[in-house]
């Protein structure tokens, strides 16, 4: 029993050594990081973190795929505007009238009307180019000229249209000046004559371009407003809206059988008078050589052929 009580004892005694060790070697480690007070230099760095840190670690990194930050403004996009409402008003002559004031007063212009005059079917059909940045005021106005019925409008981005046009533009400006300065210098009569051609048909790829641009110049500046207005009694077409799935290509098909049984009708209709001139004559010539044939004497009977005498 000493024995064994004094073994146990040493098996303890081991234990405590070991424990201490391991706990005298983890204080050692943990006084070896250095606290915030003993590196000066994190404190700043942290409190620094939004500014000449992140500028640092900004400058260090290489740029990604080729991509830079940028802190300018966001080159703005070449929009046009198109729109389109219908709205039923009590007059329409005076409405009209309306009309061509919002756009004056928009800074914009009309650039086609058409009108129907009557006390039942009365309408007209504007068309209007305000300023792009006056395009939601003037469907707003228009709207409240009476009581609005329908109304659609669509953007399109015509921005890398106008980046290309620019740039094919600059290009064919620059072919122009090469082939004009060769054309200037040229002696013989035969590279006059080939410049010459060259020239003229250079500059009229340049004037398409620029025919291009400013076209989409035009629409992007002034959007295009499809102004309907329809009396008090003026039937609106309203669109026949499909339903989906097989019910709707079930309308669709019947909808063009109906069209293509319209078309045939309407080429039947074309095609009637001169079918009926064109057999008035076949009928009357063939009853006249019928009637010639019942009125013509009969042919004599055949004669019998004789016996032969033996």
């Amino acid at each position: 029993m000493g024995r064994v009580g004094k073994g146990m004892k040493r098996i303890v005694f081991a234990a405590l050594a070991v424990g201490a060790l391991l706990l005298g070697g983890c204080s050692a480690n943990d006084s070896a990081k250095p606290t915030s007070a003993e590196a000066p230099g994190a404190a700043p760095l942290r409190e620094n973190a939004g500014g000449d840190a992140q500028t640092d670690q900004s400058k260090a990194m290489p740029p990604i795929d080729g991509v830079t930050a940028t802190s300018g403004p966001v080159e703005g996009r070449a929009l046009i505007y198109r729109g389109d409402i219908t709205v039923r008003v009590e007059d329409v002559e005076i409405a009209s009238g309306k009309v061509e004031s919002i756009a004056t007063k928009l800074g914009g212009h009309i650039s086609s009307q058409k009108r129907v005059s009557g006390s039942r079917d009365a309408a007209a059909s504007i068309t209007m180019r305000v300023p792009s940045k006056s395009f939601d005021a003037a469907m707003t106005e228009i709207a409240g000229l009476g009581k609005e019925q329908s109304r659609g409008s669509n953007t399109e981005d015509v921005t890398e249209a106008i980046v290309d046009l620019d740039t094919r533009i600059a290009a064919q400006k620059a072919s122009v000046d090469s082939v004009r300065k060769m054309f200037e210098r040229a002696v013989a009569l035969s590279d006059v004559v080939l410049l010459e051609k060259e020239l003229s048909q250079r500059q009229a790829e340049l004037a398409s371009l620029e025919a291009k641009k400013r076209r989409l110049d035009d629409l992007v500046s002034l959007s295009t407003i499809t102004i309907s207005l329809a009396g008090p009694n003026t039937e609106i077409p309203v669109e026949k809206k499909r339903s989906p799935g097989f019910l709707g290509g079930l309308e669709a098909g019947w909808d063009a059988f109906v069209s293509s049984i319209q078309v045939i009708l309407v080429v039947i209709g074309f095609m009637l008078p001169f079918l009926v001139a064109i057999a008035i004559p076949i009928v009357l010539y063939a009853w006249l050589a019928r009637r010639k044939r019942r009125l013509a004497p009969a042919p004599p009977p055949n004669p019998g052929v004789p016996p032969l005498e033996g």
